[in-house]
């Protein structure tokens, strides 16, 4: 099953998630990516060159995440209808990091960084990946690698920006390959990972002995780099070369866009503005997607406050806090070692999908459905939306549309 498989059943489809992962596994190191689109690094390479090596459309996540698959390998069973959008889960808490600076830099609490920090003792883990910033363009996203705990307070910050993930991991599956890591990831980085761990092969051994924890963000629909740097040089009136610094949710919660420029100036935009902004520079893959959370991770998280967006602009925010969804025995021991040792408090509650990018999310996926177009696979087969999908901008309406000054 060569190369030509993968470019058949999902980058001519539009289904490609440019989660990196085809770049992390090929064995003849042919695939690589062009900001987010697959190219082939040698122009003589064929399909016969594959031979009979499947990686890439194996651990590809675009067209079908495998949800009951890996569910039925987790959890020895595979959701409900009414698990649809959360999926199963062990227990649901709130939570924060306790750590001042932690919370001060983080969206919503710093939950993630501090389990991701708390795994480097509760796991022995020795790399963390993280979606950081290119050295030389600092408005664009970029996965990075850290080391110490210290260094991950610099990634706590919700980043709204895609990029190919997973292929910053193959340094260390070739070189190092007995590094024990975490990562963050998104829902689609967090099946094709999954996939590559029900491999029987080099890599699929390496995932199962390396990759000991996956904490994932819930994610309404990714945006691609040229959303940011058109909301940067075209609302913003700066040139993206310039910008030292961009933080999306920086200041009181739910906080806003802040753009700091190489001569020392400082932009501002309230965060309702960049939403609708992002609303134009979507994938077909990401607004079809039928996944909020992957539900396969170890530990999910999404911002604690059900709509930030309107928070942003019309009332008072909930407190800053994240909604954790512990799912395996791993997430669990992580976050109880992150509560023994006061890196997070953390509560009991009652899991809400009552929350606006699940919302866009689902009514999103309807449209999709009703459409025929091609689209990845979701958790249950068969399964149909069973609302009437809306205009998405319904859903994120400006201050004046939406009554407020």
């Amino acid at each position: 099953m060569p190369y030509s498989v993968l470019r058949e059943e999902v980058l001519d489809r539009g289904l490609c998630a440019s989660c990196g992962a085809c770049e992390l596994v090929c064995p003849a190191e042919a695939i690589r990516f062009d900001g987010l689109q697959v190219t082939i690094a040698q122009p003589s390479f064929t399909d016969a060159d594959c031979g009979t090596c499947n990686a890439c459309a194996a651990v590809c996540p675009g067209a079908d995440p495998a949800t009951p698959h890996i569910e039925q390998a987790l959890f020895g069973r595979t959701r409900t209808p009414q698990e649809r959008w959360l999926g199963i889960y062990e227990q649901a808490y709130g939570g924060h990091a306790l750590d001042d600076e932690l919370f001060a830099r983080s969206a919503s609490g710093g939950s993630i960084t501090a389990l991701l920090q708390a795994s480097m003792t509760a796991l022995d883990v020795e790399a963390v990946l993280t979606m950081g910033r290119r050295p030389d363009d600092r408005w664009c996203a970029s996965p990075t690698l850290d080391r110490e705990p210290a260094a991950l307070v610099r990634q706590a910050q919700s980043t709204y920006q895609i990029a190919p993930y997973l292929g910053a991991l193959r340094p260390l599956r070739t070189s190092y390959p007995k590094t024990r890591i975490a990562m963050s990831a998104l829902p689609c980085h967090v099946q094709a990972m999954r996939k590559l761990q029900q491999l029987d092969s080099p890599e699929g051994e390496w995932a199962r002995s390396s990759v000991v924890l996956l904490i994932e963000l819930a994610c309404s629909s990714g945006t691609t780099p040229d959303g940011t740097r058109s909301l940067v040089e075209e609302v913003v009136g700066i040139p993206a070369e310039t910008v030292v610094e961009i933080r999306y949710r920086d200041g009181a919660y739910p906080g806003g866009i802040k753009i700091l420029a190489s001569d020392g100036r400082e932009h501002r935009l309230p965060f309702w503005r960049a939403v609708r902004h992002f609303a134009d520079a979507k994938t077909h893959r990401c607004l079809s997607c039928g996944d909020w959370m992957s539900g396969v991770a170890d530990v999910s998280v999404c911002d604690g406050d059900p709509n930030i967006f309107e928070a942003s602009f019309s009332r008072p925010a909930a407190d800053k806090h994240g909604q954790i969804l512990v799912r395996t025995p791993a997430g669990s021991a992580v976050l109880q070692h992150a509560v023994a040792n006061g890196l997070i408090r953390a509560w009991p509650l009652s899991a809400q999908a009552t929350n606006l990018g699940l919302a866009r999310k689902r009514n999103r996926r309807a449209q999709y459905e009703l459409d025929g177009a091609a689209i990845p696979a979701g958790p249950i087969p068969g399964n149909v939306e069973s609302i009437e999908p809306q205009p998405d901008d319904q859903f994120i309406p400006a201050p004046q549309e939406h009554g407020s000054s």
